[in-house]
């Protein structure tokens, strides 16, 4: 068993994609919109929903799920890329305001700060988080008994905290805190910029800038620091323009509107400290739950009144909770892909147990419908808790509860070999990253034949302002002794991470099983 959890983990944060550990997350069915509450019967009832095994069809069923995806919500993984594409220990150099040495080192650094900055101010803006995971799942039924052995897994990057104190470009000297001193160091940057001659040029000579965009920098260069003059305001735009335009200056692939504003979160930077003192983090997150659950469903006939089906699940849990405060111009400097590297340099394992009930009234005999189905299930009753480790630069602990979750659902079944499903979330599910929830609503219907099955479907996150419905796919083949499953789900939304395009969430799943 050690072994097999120790792969679990291993897989599960090894893999540059996700799922919602902390979610109502359950195997199968994700082509039918993740709608199972009311319909699963075999052995994945001990994750679904318990009741269900009162209504088992087959004595024995086997079962083995895998899935991966990953959500995206917003630019920061995007913008943390950026980040990964500049030379983040160029930000300043060591100014003197006199020499002709200097001129090279001023501009080029500046513009690397300047960028950086354009990319912090849209982090603050956006915010954003990212999750990535992997879950894994192997289940038994045998009548109305069911065992299952799973790992959940996510790990997340989100809560970002902007250091609007150290963001000033140029020299790496310490903080000034007089009007005085920000004229002094705007003047000072100017100058080596200018070969340590005093600038006297006022007018645009740059064509990286549309000449409204040089405009604007100068006025706000001006508007920042009291008593500036136009030539030291035009300097630092002419010399950050004329590098963007140069061949071989490192780039973020930033537009010029946005570093406009870079530059503008620049010019009101030298009463401050140095961007390479910056503090600004984003904090990284991280569950693997590895949960064995042993459940049972009972029947009971009520007549005219249909069949009402009450099960329960107590599940063994052994958690390790990943946390971890990075700094954004110190930690990413491969980009995002950082992200779930960097989050497991700081765990801890503990270990709980969980409760589960649920329960599903059936209708049957009705023309048209066929058996009706309508399931409830109360996941985590006991809200389990789960030891965190101290993230050493806030000192705080990053312990994790899994609160109580709730979740309704129908499943219809008109013919033999058509079905119909819908469920949708009661409560608003936490995910790993702090200020991010999960409430989702979805269905979906299923064509199902003695060697073959296809499925379709849609959910939604209700719970994020914004979402766009996900669209889900899958098929089945081979006969009900041996079957094969893959599932998929996709939303038109576009995010990137690690470089790469992806859908805002995306998720695969495969399952093989056995029914006899």
């Amino acid at each position: 068993m050690k072994r097999l959890k120790a792969a679990v983990l291993a897989l599960s944060l090894a893999l540059p994609v996700g799922a919602e550990a902390l979610e109502f997350q359950t195997p199968g069915t994700l082509g039918m919109g993740r709608a199972g509450v009311a319909r699963t019967t075999d052995a994945y009832a001990a994750f679904w929903n318990p009741a269900g095994l009162a209504f088992y069809e087959k004595s024995f069923s086997a079962k083995f799920n895998g899935s991966a995806g990953v959500a995206i919500n917003k630019s920061l993984a995007d913008n943390v890329d950026k980040i990964g594409k500049l030379d983040t220990t160029k930000l300043s150099y060591t100014a003197t305001g006199n020499s002709a040495t200097d001129s090279a080192s001023a501009i080029a650094s500046t513009t690397q700060a300047v960028q950086a900055l354009a990319i912090l101010d849209e982090i603050d803006t956006n915010k954003g988080a990212i999750s990535v995971n992997v879950d894994l799942a192997l289940a038994f039924q045998y009548r109305n008994f069911a065992l299952g052995i799973s790992n959940a897994s996510e790990v997340g990057a989100g809560n970002v905290s902007i250091d609007r104190a150290n963001l000033r470009t140029g020299t790496t000297a310490g903080a000034a805190a007089s009007p005085t001193q920000a004229l002094t160091n705007i003047q000072t940057l100017a100058t080596d910029m200018n070969g340590g001659a005093l600038p006297t040029v006022t007018t645009n000579t740059q064509s990286y800038f549309t000449q409204t965009q040089w405009q604007s920098v100068v006025d706000k260069i001006i508007a920042a620091v009291p008593g500036v003059s136009t030539a030291v305001a035009a300097t630092l735009a002419n010399s950050v323009g004329t590098q963007l335009s140069a061949s071989g200056t490192q780039t973020a692939g930033l537009t010029a509107d946005q570093i406009v504003s870079g530059l503008g979160l620049a010019a009101q930077s030298f009463s401050g400290g140095s961007i390479d003192n910056n503090k600004s983090t984003v904090e990284l997150a991280g569950i693997a739950v590895f949960e064995v659950p042993v459940s049972y469903g009972h029947k009971f006939d009520l007549g005219g009144l249909g069949k009402l089906g009450i099960g329960a699940t107590i599940k063994a849990m052994q958690a390790t909770v990943y946390g971890k405060q990075a700094l954004i111009f110190k930690d990413f400097t491969n980009g995002s892909g950082d992200f779930t590297s960097k989050v497991k340099d700081s765990k801890s394992e503990s270990t709980s147990f969980g409760v589960d009930l649920g329960a599903l009234w059936r209708i049957d005999g009705l023309e048209s419908f066929g058996p009706i189905n309508i399931g409830l299930v109360a996941k985590n009753l006991n809200s389990p808790k789960f030891d965190g480790p101290v993230v050493s630069t806030a000192g705080k602990q990053t312990d994790i509860t899994v609160k109580p979750q709730g979740r309704v659902g129908l499943g219809l079944d008109p013919a033999s070999w058509f079905s119909i499903a819908a469920d949708m979330d009661v409560t608003k599910n936490e995910t790993v990253v702090s200020g991010v929830y999960s409430q989702n609503v979805g269905g979906g219907l299923e064509l199902h034949w003695s060697y073959a099955a296809i499925r379709a479907g849609v959910y939604k996150n209700i719970a994020v302002t914004g979402s766009k419905p996900i669209i889900t796919a899958g098929i089945g083949l081979g006969p009900q002794w041996f079957r094969l499953d893959i599932d998929a789900a996709a939303s038109t939304d576009k995010g990137v991470y690690d470089g790469k395009s992806y859908p805002r969430e995306a998720k695969v799943a495969f399952g093989l099983s056995t029914t006899f």
